[in-house]
């Protein structure tokens, strides 16, 4: 494979004002102006809130080759350390994805799933991260431009085997798997505990503080996406949860038919709700 002259545009176009960037990962990360961070030797592509881009590690030799042996498309870019030949392969997005949004979550689901059905089939590193990167064209890499233009979820999606489950183990949840398991676990939490709360400030700070204990997956996610998944629980949770409203909704099933032969998981529904609702008065 011929190392070509990587376009910058593709990589630099999506990219915010202010890059988390640094040229030593052991010296902390920075956030500095994007046209300053791009002659950083690391630097993180996906905005804060956002996915425009898949990034995979390939920690062997050869590693340029990894997506071509793995039957997988052609990376947008991939960056080599010369050294030892390991890289960094980078598949940009049409469309940027929502990490935090309750209401765009499917797409993010959708995307974990191809991230990591391509990671698992060309054996990337599991505890990859996915936050910084290895700067495309930076003089410290050997830079391959495979592929300009971006790919759609279909595109991607038609590489991979029909079924792409999410593993559910946290040990073993990796890239933004991490984003929609903390989602799940935290309004799942929050649907049980809003009613507990009259103060919007204490309602939003419960729900950062779970939100945090909730985040032990192997490679923990950064502050900022805890932090902003929080905030999108618990304003759809206060504008949606109420006394009033859990009123009506115990109202409209005591109408129901009852079923004596319900399945215990129900009986135990129904043993949560007579207890929040004995909490509200």
């Amino acid at each position: 494979m011929t190392p070509q002259a990587y376009t910058p545009q593709l990589f630099a176009a999506s990219l915010p004002r202010r890059v988390a960037c640094c040229d030593d990962l052991a010296a902390g990360v920075r956030y500095m102006p994007r046209t300053e961070a791009l002659k950083r030797a690391y630097s993180a592509p996906n905005p804060r809130r956002q996915v425009w881009c898949l990034l995979f590690d390939v920690d062997r030799p050869g590693a340029v080759f990894a997506a071509s042996d793995a039957n997988l498309p052609r990376p947008s870019w991939i960056a080599e350390n010369p050294t030892n030949g390991h890289a960094h392969l980078g598949y940009a997005l049409i469309a940027p994805v929502s990490r935090s949004d309750c209401a765009r979550l499917r797409p993010l689901r959708t995307l974990a799933r191809i991230q990591h059905g391509m990671a698992r089939q060309m054996d990337a590193d599991p505890a990859f991260a996915g936050f910084l990167t290895k700067t495309p064209w930076h003089e410290k890499w050997r830079t391959y431009e495979e592929r300009p233009d971006p790919y759609d979820f279909e595109e991607l999606r038609e590489w991979l085997p029909d079924n792409l489950p999410l593993p559910t183990r946290k040990g073993e949840i990796i890239g933004l798997g991490r984003n929609c398991r903390l989602f799940d676990d935290l309004r799942h939490w929050a649907y049980r505990s809003r009613l507990r709360f009259d103060d919007f400030q204490r309602w939003a700070d419960a729900v950062l503080a779970h939100a945090i204990a909730l985040n032990t997956f192997a490679a923990p996610l950064p502050f900022s996406e805890v932090k902003a998944t929080a905030r999108s629980v618990t304003k759809w949770t206060w504008q949606h949860i109420s006394a009033a409203g859990f009123s009506a909704l115990q109202s409209k099933r005591a109408q129901r038919p009852r079923n004596r032969k319900a399945d215990p998981k129900a009986r135990a529904r129904i043993a949560i709700l007579s207890a929040m609702q004995g909490s509200l008065f």
